[in-house]
């Protein structure tokens, strides 16, 4: 798991018409982006509406993802929680239902000293015998994972691969310079996976590609038009309403994903047609 390569989706929450997760359409997601050879996918992240789900929705939705996933994808489970025991669950659950690797992000809105962050992954490295990779999303958590932090996290094989999504170039070089050699290195933000690839990260992990999962396949195998129509439509997708905008392009592949949890909104009528107009102009990805 630590070695794997390539395109790698941060998989949305479907909710039902209950409110609830839907196993049903996780299933249906998964053979969908298992078809377009997508080879691994993070369910429970940020992605995923991690911070609205109760504990036993994030067991239910990893057992879905694992089951839905078999030998065809591997998975990359979410394991965080505000409560310490509640993630010592979850990595239970992922380890029961299969998942070949498990992702942590660090502790939100409280700031923490370093040593209190590293002290919190080298706990959850207790709880699991599976591959552990770190989250670095600073400017949501209000916590970053240094490079020194993450060498000391590494030579302890406390952590196995690390997950940045703050999209910038100085920062991935000086993690791929620090740690290629020792642990798996990914990109993220999805208007930095052609750079993320050129640069030498192991793999990309991306929301995007949870509608256009061939186009960032395309991406990752050097194509540069698939980058610059993914920028586009990211930046409409910032501007639209993030996670409910990304389910609404979803909907449009046929995937009933459902409306998000407040305070995410549902789109305005005028939301949707300009979102919509701005995918049109590129109706030939995937």
């Amino acid at each position: 798991m630590a070695s794997i390569q390539g395109v790698i989706v941060a998989t949305l929450t479907p909710y039902g018409a209950d409110g609830a997760p839907d196993a049903g359409q996780v299933r249906e997601h998964v053979a969908y982006l298992a078809d377009a050879g997508i080879p691994a996918i993070a369910p429970v992240g940020t992605t995923g509406e991690f911070p609205f789900l109760t504990l036993e929705e994030k067991r239910l939705l990893l057992r879905a993802a694992c089951e839905a996933a078999g030998k065809r994808v591997a998975v990359i489970a979410g394991v965080w929680a505000p409560r310490l025991e509640e993630i010592a669950a979850l990595c239970r659950t992922a380890e029961e239902a299969g998942a070949g690797a498990v992702f942590l992000t660090t502790p939100i809105y409280y700031t923490y000293p370093a040593a209190a962050l590293v002290e919190f992954y080298r706990f959850v490295r207790r709880q699991t015998s599976l591959p552990l990779f770190a989250y670095n999303i600073p400017q949501y958590a209000n916590n970053e994972l240094t490079v020194p932090m993450l060498e000391t996290l590494a030579a302890e094989g406390a952590i196995q691969g690390i997950k940045d999504s703050t999209g910038q170039e100085p920062r991935l070089r000086g993690l791929l310079d620090a740690l290629h050699s020792r642990i798996a290195v990914y990109g993220a933000s999805d208007s930095f996976a052609l750079r993320s690839r050129e640069l030498g990260a192991d793999g990309f992990i991306s929301a995007l590609a949870n509608i256009y999962p061939r186009t960032f396949q395309r991406i990752w195998s050097g194509d540069r038009e698939a980058q610059a129509a993914i920028d586009r439509i990211r930046t409409a997708i910032k501007g639209y309403g993030g996670i409910s905008g990304l389910k609404h392009l979803l909907a449009r592949r046929g995937f009933r994903f459902g409306a998000s949890r407040l305070p995410f909104t549902e789109l305005s009528d005028t939301a949707r047609c300009e979102l919509e107009a701005i995918s049109e102009e590129f109706s030939g990805l995937d």
